[in-house]
């Protein structure tokens, strides 16, 4: 496809071949230039026609682990594209939800970060959460998603509300499901270079294509950042200590077809992050900083092809581990020298198996799944010697089966779900190295998960949507039977499991009015949820023994909305400026701390919006983007009593622009925090300033 500079160009030579011509020429010179302005018009107009269609066509696997219409399907999906990933400034997956699907997150230096979804309190470590993370539709298989990097991602489904009915443990407030780039055509790709604040450099590789034209191809990505010097924090520009870091990441893909249409691929995909500098909180200055590095690995089979002509079945075999080595450094102290404190393993093993059958409109998925997940933690004293962890080592294994179905009646405007998961649990204390005093322990439950919704499109644009459904978050293995023992005062104080525990469940219902309008370059939605949580667990302390109950509840409710309006459209300019806002405002999000008193939810902002503008002509691409956060609670760690306090509201405004020339290059500049903004997202640990970073890519 040629630029857009070069199709003006072969326009003026057609204007200055047609002024000199023949004086007969020159007579119907009017005509010709009417003639050439229908053409170009007609051109366009056929251009916004197919822009137009895919748009109408957007589909969609998360909300019923088929591909659906997203405007037929009831469920709230968030769609991150791959071009909304390049004009975002942002590294890390948790970076493009905050700042492209208003959800909650907590990030500290470090590499250490998570989220949270519908009010749910953003989470960064441990195998039991309030949000789901899948990768290419599988448990993503990581604790810490500072590990989840965008480089080889092609889009990012959001899916907010209850989703336990297909995916079963910890899809409470929502999924998120990370898909990467596959590409089975002609073989291309991408190479990218770049440097900026901080002393920052990073290099990437993206390729893949057909091998053998229908039967063979593959993807390839590769990638290294490094941060070599220390954040500068916003304002007054003061240096971060001990924030530098490096990683590694990439990934590989190869898969084809056969027997007819059966498909076969293999996946692996890794990350390392090597030296990375983890500061302490600010009031303790840098004697309470640390270092660590990270691993994590990853490989899946996926096998699927039809059974008949309305039958298709699908297979996924899958293993990650994330493994994480932690060392303390108190700065200035003669007695406490730097030490290996802390090692975590992490392993995910599981299987899926789905058939999909379709009667005409209507769909009918059903499926298995397994899953397997250890953790395995080490502890060190200041000598470098073994010591018991915190708690013991634990297991959990997980077998589901699901029922889904898509009904879709007059056109397909209206479309009904229904289905439910019932999964069964087995969790289990392991025998752990230097811990003694208690004896591992299995404990089993089981829970059903059911989910409805409907979905009307109107030949308007108008569309009417509403879900309600029950999701869970399991107890986890030291809650059901942990047992550990800590010396306060000379007293003995004994913390133990109860087998007796249920797992936390929601109720969430949503409804809301979208309205898409292709032609006019228009699409909005708004929509409310109210969510109601039962059987949240706490302590409870009797002596010097304190154990786990099911006795508290939390309540949720909240209005999400998205806009967005490109000028060129209704213009038929052949450049897109576009207006857009996307937003969350939690009305109410309280949780009981004893019975009878309650409080906010802690690390939830009252509001999040992301709003800005965009241009691209082709040559010339931009995004001016804002980040408005309002106020949230939170614990003070650092001040005598642990108060309460509640977050100042800020807006940290990023610009990206890039540079396409010569067809195949582009350079771009990315300005995070352009108005070097002073802010915090946990207190303690400011976020960076003013920084810049400029690149170079080469697609092929």
């Amino acid at each position: 496809m040629q630029p857009k500079g070069v199709k003006r160009f072969d326009r003026l030579v057609l204007a200055l071949v047609l002024c000199t011509a023949q004086p007969i020429m020159a007579q119907d010179q009017p005509a010709i230039e009417a003639a050439k302005k229908k053409s170009v018009q007609i051109e366009q107009e056929k251009q916004d026609d197919v822009a137009i269609k895919q748009k109408a066509e957007e589909m969609v696997v998360t909300a019923t682990k088929s591909e659906e219409n997203i405007l037929e399907i009831p469920t709230k999906i968030e769609v991150i594209d791959s071009h909304d990933i390049e004009m975002t400034a942002a590294t890390m997956i948790t970076e493009q939800l905050k700042k492209s699907s208003s959800v909650s997150v907590i990030e500290y230096p470090g590499a250490l970060a998570g989220i949270g979804i519908r009010g749910f309190r953003p989470e960064f470590s441990g195998i039991t959460k309030h949000s789901l993370i899948l990768l290419d539709g599988r448990p993503i298989g990581a604790t810490n998603l500072a590990t989840v990097l965008t480089d080889n991602v092609e889009r990012i489904e959001v899916l907010k509300g209850p989703a336990s009915s297909l995916y079963g443990a910890e899809a409470m407030g929502g999924v998120v499901n990370v898909i990467t780039k596959k590409n089975t055509k002609g073989i291309a790709g991408e190479v990218e270079a770049g440097f900026g604040s901080f002393d920052t450099n990073f290099e990437k590789l993206n390729t893949g294509g057909a091998i053998i034209a229908d039967k063979l191809d593959f993807n390839v990505a590769a990638g290294r950042y490094e941060q070599a010097d220390n954040l500068k924090t916003g304002d007054n520009g003061d240096e971060r200590a001990s924030t530098a870091y490096s990683t590694r990441n990439g990934s590989v893909r190869i898969g084809g077809n056969f027997a007819d249409d059966w498909r076969a691929d293999f996946s692996a995909n890794m990350y390392q992050g090597r030296d990375i500098e983890t500061p302490g909180d600010v009031a303790y200055g840098d004697v309470r900083s640390g270092s660590k590095d990270i691993d994590n690995n990853g490989v899946d089979l996926r096998v699927g092809g039809g059974l008949g002509a309305n039958n298709e079945v699908g297979a996924t075999v899958y293993h990650t581990e994330e493994e994480a080595e932690n060392y303390s450094n108190y700065s200035g102290s003669k007695t406490v020298p730097t030490y290996r404190s802390y090692d975590s393993d992490t392993t995910w093993d599981g299987w899926q198996l789905q058939d999909t059958y379709t009667w005409g409109d209507h769909k009918f998925i059903a499926g298995f799944d397994y899953q397997y997940i250890e953790k395995l933690s080490r502890s060190y004293t200041t000598s470098g010697s073994r010591k018991a962890p915190s708690s013991p080592d634990e297991g959990r294994t997980n077998l589901a089966g699901y029922l889904e179905s898509v009904w879709k009646f007059n056109d397909k405007r209206l479309t009904l779900t229904g289905g439910g998961r019932y999964d069964t649990f087995e969790v289990e204390t392991l025998s752990t190295p230097y811990m003694s005093g208690f004896d591992p322990t299995t404990e089993d439950f089981s829970t059903f998960s059911p989910r409805v919704g409907a979905n009307y499109l109107f030949d308007s644009g108008i569309r009417l949507h509403s879900t309600i459904g029950q999701a869970f978050v399991p107890p986890s293995a030291f809650e059901l039977a942990g047992y550990s023992e800590t010396m306060v005062g000379g007293v003995t104080m004994i913390t133990q499991g109860n087998s007796g525990l249920d797992p936390e469940t929601s109720t969430t219902w949503d409804a809301g009015v979208g309205y898409e309008l292709p032609a006019w370059g228009v699409a909005l939605d708004v929509t409310y949820f109210d969510t109601t949580v039962d059987d949240r667990i706490t302590t409870t302390q009797s002596g010097n023994v304190k154990t786990y109950i099911n006795a508290l509840g939390a309540d949720i409710q909240g209005l999400e909305s998205t806009l967005s309006f490109d000028l060129g459209v209704p213009l038929h300019w052949n450049r897109s400026l576009k207006f857009y806002v996307n937003n969350t405002t939690i009305f109410s999000a309280e949780e009981e701390v004893t019975a009878g008193t309650n409080r906010d939810i802690y690390n939830v902002a009252d509001y999040t919006y992301n709003y800005g503008v965009e241009y691209d002509d082709g040559t010339i691409d931009s995004r001016l983007h804002f980040r408005t956060v309002g106020p949230m609670r939170d614990t003070d760690w650092v001040t005598a009593g642990y108060p309460e306090i509640e977050y100042p509201s800020f807006t940290v405004i990023d610009f990206v622009v890039g540079y396409n020339f010569l067809e195949h290059h582009r350079v771009a500049l990315t300005i995070d925090n352009l108005f070097d903004e002073d802010y915090y997202e946990k207190k303690g640990y400011p976020k960076p300033g003013q920084s810049f970073f400029l690149s170079y890519s080469y697609k092929f």
